[in-house]
């Protein structure tokens, strides 16, 4: 990924791509609360996850009229929030000090991740390459297939399961383990902001030399901002673990782990390894994800 400095590009185009995209988020949560009105006999569960489907067919609209995908990016960090307002709405506007630790959470979260992605976004004619690579692979399947099941339907239906603890937290009695849960969520944010601050820093440093980043807390982990987000998604799933218990839910953060690993790391290391071949030291050195584990690495000389 390449340095961006906002100020070198043409505010006009910024301004409008940031105007269209709020105006289609706009219409995407309207048209996904409105829906909840037409189904008002279902459970509330089934309410929320009816919306959140709406709304992510109207971005997908979107997405297909403007040739980009990257319409959907800020969806995973936008949502949850709409789903948390939903439950505090639900339950009579409840803000009990258990629910004001989880609005923390999760608002803190989002505004990280949504500032980070307008930081880095760069307008409409940008597109994000993992898209382009499916659109290029995929051929005629890749508009059904890639784009509406891959990019935009299931990221949807992951967040949402692992949002379901936010319901539990609306009848738990604030047990150590809740607050601990809140701890990890936040612990979590903050490593990434962390990384990805050094990852900016090391970007301005180094605008045009293919090097790998090996200071700080990428020192421990090759991907310490997908550490940080998967953290926050164990710290939400502790926060409703005394509700719910050792339910289904408990596979919500394991499918979102599981994901980081099993897909999103290894497409970006592919990717990273066409342009920096060291890269492959690298990997002998740190861990792939776990700074614990190259921390014991180091500690007993394997």
């Amino acid at each position: 990924m390449k340095v961006l400095i906002l100020n070198q590009l043409p505010m006009t185009k910024r301004t409008k791509g940031f105007l269209t995209v709020l105006g289609a988020y706009t219409l995407a949560i309207f048209l996904g609360a409105y829906s909840i009105s037409l189904v008002t006999h279902l459970g509330d569960m089934w309410q929320i996850l009816i919306a959140d489907v709406v709304a992510t067919c109207v971005i997908y609209g979107f997405s297909v009229s403007y040739k980009n995908s990257s319409f959907y990016d800020p969806y995973w960090s936008v949502i949850p929030v709409f789903i948390l307002f939903f439950w505090i709405w639900k339950n009579n506007y409840t803000m009990t000090p258990i629910i004001i630790l989880l609005s923390i959470a999760v608002l803190f979260w989002s505004m990280r991740l949504t500032s980070n992605w307008m930081k880095t976004w760069e307008g409409l004619h940008h597109e994000d390459w993992r898209y382009i690579d499916m659109r290029n692979s995929m051929g005629k399947q890749f508009q059904l297939l890639g784009n509406f099941g891959g990019i935009h339907m299931y990221p949807t239906l992951q967040v949402f399961f692992c949002c379901m603890p936010i319901q539990q937290c609306f009848n738990s009695n604030g047990t150590p383990l809740m607050f601990l849960g809140f701890i990890v969520c936040i612990i979590g944010v903050l490593y990434e902001i962390i990384s990805d601050k050094q990852l900016y820093d090391f970007r301005i440093k180094h605008p045009t030399e293919k090097k790998v980043i090996e200071t700080g807390l990428w020192n421990y982990s090759r991907h310490p901002n997908y550490y940080g987000e998967i953290l926050f998604w164990w710290g939400l799933f502790l926060m409703g673990f005394e509700s719910a218990g050792m339910t289904y839910l408990f596979v919500a953060p394991i499918t979102m782990t599981i994901l980081f690993i099993g897909a999103s790391i290894p497409w970006i290391e592919i990717k990273i390894l066409r342009t920096r071949p060291e890269y492959k030291e690298y990997q002998k050195r740190v861990h792939i994800l776990f700074p614990e584990i190259t921390i014991l690495r180091r500690l007993f000389g394997k």
